[in-house]
């Protein structure tokens, strides 16, 4: 229950309170409630949430009591209580494959006693329940998911792993798929060789009964519940289409009906196992250390406050701040930065990126469900459910269309016998209607050709969701890029090599990659391969040191040499003013420098950068020679870097220094200022804004099934 008192206390006349409403099923209803309760004396504002299952009152206790505000409610037929005797619960459904089948299964749910609101992803397969416990517990919840047909599991995302079976064999509608074309194919084939005979009856006869036979159970549950979707009109046809003795096409329209609705499961269980793939990027266990004693713990233990050890070339378990230790930390999972970011005692690290190079203590500070690759889970799932509303146009057509298409063949069988006419003739005429009205179109041909442009496009490499994201392409304002890994190749490379004090190129590539082989650093792999294109050959390296936040240390030929950033050599009076210019104009172009030398003088900078993907700077100009001229490069790296691959490439519009949740507030804002928008991008900081936008493309490397 939330008060808020206006004025003072003492001299209080006007109360605001919230509280949940139970039973709400319908807009109207909410609307209904909120004009009931307006009306009463000393009520000052009121506002009924049908979304949230809640009503705001703003109301003179001297006018009107809680008491009759609750009996006004309940004489409507709903339950109302504060938000603090709600519980909410999450589960995961197991064996949901159709968007059908999730809104009834909703409907059913929300429209049980003590259920405050039901939202059911059918993306996701996640459902959420806002309930009164005392009311309908859990399991009672679990029992009415399992009379459905389905099964609920309590949301435990990284405990609940997907099943390691193939789609084709564990999924019941594949089987169904499989098992009803051999009788069709057999039929058809009789029938086309002897005509339409006993034998290719009975086997058409089968093929109807295997793939039809979930269609014809859902439709007895949409009757019941008096929803008239897709399988009500599609089991209607089918009979129809056998009772004008039309076999072959009731046993093709319901066999293809099936193949769509089994391929349709099939992309959502694909996405739903992208999930589990994403939490697989953080550990499962992390060391904890209490005092002098060290304990390996599963993630889910640890709590706020617990100090966990990382050691270079680990993952970070957890979100939290390090409080002892510095190393070099790849975020670009969380990020999307493409370069290492260095980390000090008090600075935030997150659970899912890779400590490079140092030993750190991090104090915990969310709990594993609450860590930022957590939310970016959450952030893809509520991305989707936003979307939803604009996915469910078959669902509305078929409300409205279904009970018209039967109506009017009732009344084609019905009325002209009143008149004299034959019965058997308008009969079969309202048979016929029935089975045309079929949309087909919608149904079977529609998916047909899409599938051909889908098929098409894989060849060329291109994985298409579904036919819904092909039409929506047609439709766009703008187009979003990533900057890693999308318009630049996400690897680094070697762009600058400055020698100093009379050395060579050569001297400073086999000096620097010499000592860079021995460490795992993503920014060593750069300029070890440089070397090797350019066949400079390596030096023996001996008393290799790392030197965490800092660089390299080795000797080579009784000299110690030392690789590294900028620190370390002002650390040795080793900073040259004359040099720093130079390495300031290089890092404004975007580009990571390393400083090579000795304990007594500089020998040279090593510069390295991400480059532009092949082909970036043609796509940008293709896009704009077809009219779409709103292009946007959103990125989690720095102003500098951001800006210098924009002018590359030639986008004028750029957003930097952003974090995932950044980047679906940047699409939604795009979205409200252009219109439609595809977002194209790769790796999991990039997977929630994709979800968010109208079209999502994903370039093809880690993360980008996610």
């Amino acid at each position: 229950m939330i008060f808020m008192l206006s004025d003072s206390k003492k001299a209080a006349r006007t109360i605001e309170e919230t509280y949940i409403l139970s039973g709400l099923d319908c807009p109207d209803c909410a609307m209904k409630v909120e004009k009931a309760i307006q009306k009463m004396p000393g009520v000052k504002d009121v506002s009924v949430n049908f979304a949230a299952s809640n009503i705001h009152i703003k109301y003179d206790p001297r006018s009107s009591s809680t008491a009759d505000i609750f009996s006004k409610i309940r004489g409507f037929g709903y339950e109302v209580g504060s938000p603090e005797d709600v519980r909410r619960s999450v589960f995961r459904i197991k064996g949901l494959d159709c968007p059908d089948c999730a809104m009834k299964l909703q409907k059913k749910i929300a429209g049980l006693s003590g259920v405050v609101s039901a939202e059911l992803v059918y993306e996701t397969a996640k459902l959420t329940v806002n309930h009164h416990e005392e009311v309908i517990p859990l399991p009672n919840l679990k029992k009415a998911v399992s009379a459905s047909g389905y099964r609920a599991e309590s949301e435990d995302i990284r405990k609940t792993k997907p099943s390691t079976r193939p789609f084709w064999i564990s999924n019941k509608r594949s089987l169904t798929v499989i098992a009803s074309a051999i009788p069709l194919a057999a039929g058809g084939l009789v029938e086309f060789i002897a005509g339409q005979s006993f034998i290719s009856t009975a086997l058409l006869s089968v093929a109807i009964l295997i793939a039809g036979y979930r269609p014809a159970k859902s439709s007895i549950f949409s009757l019941k519940s008096l929803v008239f979707d897709m399988n009500v009109l599609m089991t209607l046809a089918v009979i129809g289409a056998i009772v004008i003795g039309q076999w072959i096409e009731a046993a093709t329209v319901m066999f293809l009906y099936s193949l769509g609705t089994m391929l349709e499961a099939y992309t959502m269980d694909k996405t739903r196992h992208a999930i589990h793939r994403l939490l697989e990027i953080a550990p499962n266990e992390a060391t904890v250390k209490h005092g002098h004693d060290f304990k390996v713990l599963p993630v889910e233990d640890i709590c706020i406050g617990d100090i966990v050890i990382v050691r270079p070339g680990e993952r970070i378990p957890v979100d939290g701040e390090i409080i002892f230790g510095q190393s070099s930390v790849n975020q670009s999972t969380i990020t999307g930065e493409s370069l290492p970011v260095l980390k000090n005692t008090g600075e935030q690290v997150f659970a899912g990126t890779l400590n490079l190079d140092g030993y750190l203590e991090i104090k915990t500070r969310k709990l594993y469900k609450d860590t930022t690759l957590s939310h970016i889970i959450h952030l893809v799932e509520d991305a989707q459910a936003k979307k939803a509303s604009s996915q469910r146009f078959i669902d509305r057509f078929s409300r409205y269309y279904t009970p018209a298409v039967i109506s009017a063949a009732f009344l084609i069988a019905i009325f002209p016998p009143l008149f004299g006419e034959p019965f058997a003739t308008w009969f079969y005429r309202a048979l016929v209607l029935l089975v045309i009205s079929c949309p087909c179109a919608l149904v079977i041909s529609t998916p047909v050709s899409i599938t051909s442009a889908i098929g098409a496009a894989s060849r060329n490499g291109i994985l298409i969701k579904g036919g819904a994201y092909l039409e929506a392409v047609g439709n766009l304002s703008a187009v979003v890029f990533d900057k890693t890994g999308t318009l630049t190749s996400g690897r680094l490379s070697v762009t600058d090599v400055i020698p100093l004090n009379g050395y060579s190129d050569a001297d400073i590539i086999k000096i620097t990659a010499s000592i860079e082989q021995k460490s795992g650093h993503p920014l060593s792999d750069a300029i070890v391969d440089y070397a090797k294109d350019t066949g400079i050959e390596f030096a023996a390296v001996h008393n290799f040191k790392s030197l965490p936040g800092l660089g390299l240390q080795a000797d080579i030929d009784g000299i110690t040499y030392y690789v590294g950033n900028q620190r370390l050599f002002q650390n040795n009076n080793l900073a040259d003013p004359e040099v720093d210019p130079l390495i300031f104009a290089l890092q404004r172009e975007g580009k990571t420098t390393f400083l090579v030398g000795t304990n007594e003088k500089l020998l040279g900078i090593v510069a390295v950068a991400d480059k532009l993907r092949e082909g970036a700077r043609e796509t940008i100009n293709h896009l704009n020679n077809m009219g779409i001229s709103n292009i946007v490069m959103l990125t989690g790296d720095n102003a500098d870097t951001a800006k210098e691959i924009a002018s590359q490439v030639g986008i004028r519009d750029y957003r930097a220094n952003l974090l995932p949740k950044d980047k679906v507030d940047a699409i939604e804002e795009i979205i409200s200022q252009y219109g439609p928008v595809a977002m194209i991008g790769d790796g999991v900081n990039d997977a929630p804004a994709i979800s968010r936008a109208n079209v999502g493309i994903a370039m093809g490397a880690i993360g980008s099934d996610i």
